[in-house]
């Protein structure tokens, strides 16, 4: 087994530039707020980068220098100054910007990544601090799917292709989930093969991350708990109403205080 290592935030990168049905609500937010706007889990500036040309001033942070690294590259090649967009690499857990925002995001489900409640108490105790009197925390979170919790184990699903422009192969992408229901974690296996010309499988790497699930109501209260009143939750990106059918949650709540 090989890996891309410093690579891989390039090839994380280039996946998932195609993922673009939330930006428009970010870009939403960030406006009615008129910022400055804290986006935590920041990534590559796959949000970050549309809200500051939107005109709203952001901070993004991420625990990745690989991710950081590609994020203020394209901030540089866009011209945006530290000004209007500045990353810093963190943990959202131990926030300590010495600066308070009217909103707080949180995409693609990135919350999740929080694997304990004390984790994710922690990280919300953190973004309260950091929100001004009346800020809002808006967060996109996935719905737990039940059926696919009661399939063990996951077979490989085909998740897309790229073409890698370091070789010219294909990227062809799979993921393979593990489900651990009493503790409510996913292990999520990516499976990256790369074909050649002739069709033949030169490179297969795997990564694995772990993510948390998390129930409507068992969010609802988490985030009574940590201080917080809920204002409103979506099913969608276009802000209908959350449904049996939904596959998101979108989370939008204010300091209770």
């Amino acid at each position: 087994m090989s890996s891309y290592g410093d690579s891989w935030a390039d090839i994380y990168d280039m996946a998932h530039s195609a993922v673009t049905e939330d930006i428009s609500l970010w870009v939403e937010e960030a406006k009615a707020s008129a910022g400055p706007v804290l986006e935590l889990g920041c990534g590559t500036g796959r949000v970050a980068v549309p809200i500051a040309q939107a005109g709203i001033r952001l901070v993004g942070l991420d625990s990745s220098a690989a991710m950081l690294r590609l994020a203020r590259a394209k901030a540089r090649k866009l011209r945006l100054g530290a000004d209007r967009l500045r990353f810093v690499r963190g943990d959202m857990r131990e926030l300590s910007l010495g600066q308070r925002f009217p909103l707080v995001i949180i995409p693609f489900r990135s919350f999740q990544f929080l694997l304990s409640v004390a984790d994710q108490c922690q990280s919300l105790d953190a973004i309260r601090r950091h929100l001004t009197p009346g800020g809002r925390l808006v967060m996109s979170l996935f719905v737990p799917d039940l059926e696919r919790l009661t399939r063990h184990p996951s077979i490989p699903l085909y998740d897309g292709e790229i073409t890698y422009p370091i070789t010219g192969h294909r990227l062809l992408f799979w993921y393979q989930n593990s489900y651990d229901n009493f503790n409510q974690i996913v292990t999520v296996r990516t499976i990256i093969e790369e074909v050649d010309g002739q069709g033949d499988v030169v490179r297969k790497t795997y990564r694995d991350y772990q993510i948390r699930y998390s129930y409507r109501f068992e969010v609802q209260h988490l985030l009574a708990a940590c201080g917080y009143d809920v204002v409103d939750v979506y099913g969608s990106f276009d802000r209908e109403p959350l449904s049996e059918s939904s596959a998101e949650m979108i989370w939008v709540a204010t300091p209770a205080d």
